[in-house]
């Protein structure tokens, strides 16, 4: 399976190799075309009827959610639109109502996206962020666990490595000790299949501007179905009847029972409609795109570590779309820079793990990869 350039605006008329799109991924022209219909449409003679606006906006966000939902394994009212990951993510953190004292587990090798509110917490509240070293084991994180363990926060595919972990194992885990399990999905869905009722997660924040080929500024964070946690977003939106809610009658008895709880007030039903046809897109491809894209992954691996300076940090064979290497001598920013002097764009992590990084994708033919190996070998 292969996506032609020309389906993609920001590709289809230059010889750039993109390899980047674990990082943004490039919208198709089916996505900007539905998300510049919606503003149109929410934009001109919809926008006087008043009644007809707010029509429209239900109808995209609804839609939103139906596609973002299937494309997880999830229900619709298990999903609350967000902006990207980090703010899923942020929402999730502070779902908990944290006391001094209190611990989560995390990766050292999370993403700022993760890491960031969680140091956050620690020293707001005084709890103990305890960083396991990578790669992530279910042994590593029970030996980490203790009675004042109450969240365990990674990825479910590893921005550094590409490597996938057992969400299923770490969260029966966490349950079985009373801690709950926010996960990081940023570089898993539209990447590779995922199915968050099985993996017995609480809450995984996703975004639609990476994989899945979405407009920036669209996500969401599924919840699982009868969660107890609290919003800190909370609005009209929020409600579950904004018509029945009373100033003096309390707020709690009015929220959406399900993840929309998360949601608070307007959003774009523009990007809500790009986000949509991105996710749609991806669930009519089915499992083969994902295939498809290992497969990419699995080649261009197979030519990097045949490299003698080089050295391949992602897993064999490959778990993702992520490929990350390193070349001795020369630095991963360094190595990205002269790379995009070539017209190839991928990305560098930062320390402490100075990985170069390459996403393919199915806009990626062999000989883009091929491409890449040679220029990384002229380096």
């Amino acid at each position: 399976m292969n996506l032609s350039r020309k389906l993609f605006p920001a590709l289809a008329d230059n010889d750039f190799v993109y390899l980047n799109s674990g990082g943004s991924g490039p919208p198709s022209r089916e996505t900007i075309n539905a998300m510049r219909e919606l503003d149109d449409l929410c934009s001109g003679p919809a926008y006087l009827e008043g009644v007809g606006l707010y029509a429209h906006q239900r109808d995209a966000y609804a839609r939103a959610r139906t596609a973002a939902a299937k494309l997880i394994g999830a229900a619709p009212d298990d999903v609350a639109l967000t902006l990207n990951t980090s703010h899923g993510m942020n929402l999730g953190v502070f779902s908990l109502d944290w006391k001094q004292g209190d611990e989560v587990i995390t990766s050292r090798s999370e993403h700022p996206g993760c890491l960031v509110p969680l140091h956050a917490i620690q020293e707001r509240y005084g709890v103990n962020v305890k960083l396991v070293e990578p790669p992530i084991t279910l042994e590593k994180v029970e030996a980490a666990m203790s009675s004042r363990t109450r969240l365990v926060s990674v990825s479910h595919v590893d921005w550094t490595t590409g490597e996938i972990l057992s969400l299923q194992e770490i969260s029966a885990l966490a349950r079985e000790r009373g801690a709950l399990t926010l996960v990081d999905g940023a570089q898993s869905v539209g990447n590779i299949p995922v199915y968050t009722p099985a993996t017995g997660v609480d809450m995984y924040a996703f975004t639609g501007h990476k994989w899945m080929l979405g407009p920036e500024g669209m996500g969401g964070l599924y919840v699982r179905p009868g969660l107890e946690a609290a919003s800190t977003s909370l609005g009209y939106a929020s409600l579950s009847d904004p018509a029945r809610f009373a100033p003096e009658g309390g707020y709690l008895q009015h929220l959406h029972r399900g993840a929309r709880r998360f949601e608070s007030s307007t959003m774009s039903p523009a990007l809500a409609a790009g986000f949509a046809r991105a996710a749609e897109f991806v669930s009519e491809r089915g499992t083969k795109g994902f295939e498809e894209i290992l497969r990419r992954a699995e080649f261009l691996s197979g030519l990097l570590e045949e490299m003698p300076r080089v050295t391949l940090r992602s897993p064999r064979p490959a778990q993702s779309g992520l490929v990350s290497f390193e070349i001795e001598g020369v630095a991963a920013q360094d190595a990205a820079e002269r790379l995009l002097e070539q017209r190839l764009i991928v990305r560098f992590i930062p320390e402490p793990y100075p990985y170069v990084r390459a996403s393919t994708h199915l806009f990626n033919s062999e000989e883009d990869l091929e491409t890449l190996a040679k220029a990384v070998s002229r380096l």
